[in-house]
């Protein structure tokens, strides 16, 4: 059968040559040319078989960011203030943006300060009324094995007793730097960068 290029010099040959399956391709298939083959054809197996494992990865990456940022919404909006401050990191930052700049006096740096701001918020300006946060568009700037930067689309409503709808307080672009820890994939660094029309 032939060979249309040097085993040798390929990839996937030198990463076959440093697994166990080497061995047992040479015991089933015997020396020579013909193992030289069946060693190519397995290292082009397992080439194929780290590629999908890659996929696979990447896909339950996307699905468990995914689930922490559905997770943002449900757990502000239900006033869980532990629980929101649990998706970020110990040293996480918030702040908001506006016209491509960082506003003056949004940053909060650090779990306890987000948890002491989700408490300050839920129990005195968010008292009396139901906010809610539509999240869509997720979309990923950057993903790797432990750092990612995702992108979605945010309208902010809220409703009082008095309400007999809800009104749109805000709406904006969040932009969240994520870190793979110990726990799972958590928030470092949350950007709301705020609409607000200019000509």
């Amino acid at each position: 059968m032939f060979l249309p290029m040097n085993p040798q010099n390929c990839y996937a040959w030198q990463t076959v040559q440093r697994s166990p399956i080497m061995n047992l391709v040479a015991e089933r298939i015997g020396t020579g040319f013909r193992s030289l083959h069946g060693l190519f054809l397995a290292a082009l197996l397992l080439s194929m078989s780290v590629s999908k494992a890659d996929n696979l990865t990447e896909i339950s990456n996307r699905l468990a960011i995914a689930d922490v940022l559905a997770q943002y919404s449900y757990r502000w909006d239900g006033k869980d203030s532990l629980g929101f401050s649990r998706l970020f990191t110990e040293n996480a930052i918030m702040e908001r943006w506006l016209h491509g700049e960082y506003v003056d006096g949004s940053r909060l740096e650090g779990r306890e300060a987000i948890f002491d701001y989700a408490k300050q918020s839920h129990e005195g300006r968010l008292v009396d009324r139901q906010s809610r946060h539509h999240f869509s568009g997720l979309v990923f700037l950057e993903l790797e094995a432990a750092m990612a930067v995702t992108e979605n689309m945010a309208l902010i409503t809220h409703q009082t007793a008095n309400d007999t709808a809800a009104v749109i307080r805000s709406s904006g672009i969040y932009r969240n730097t994520w870190r793979k820890t110990p726990e799972g994939w958590r928030i470092s660094k949350r950007i709301l960068m705020t609409d607000r029309f200019r000509n």
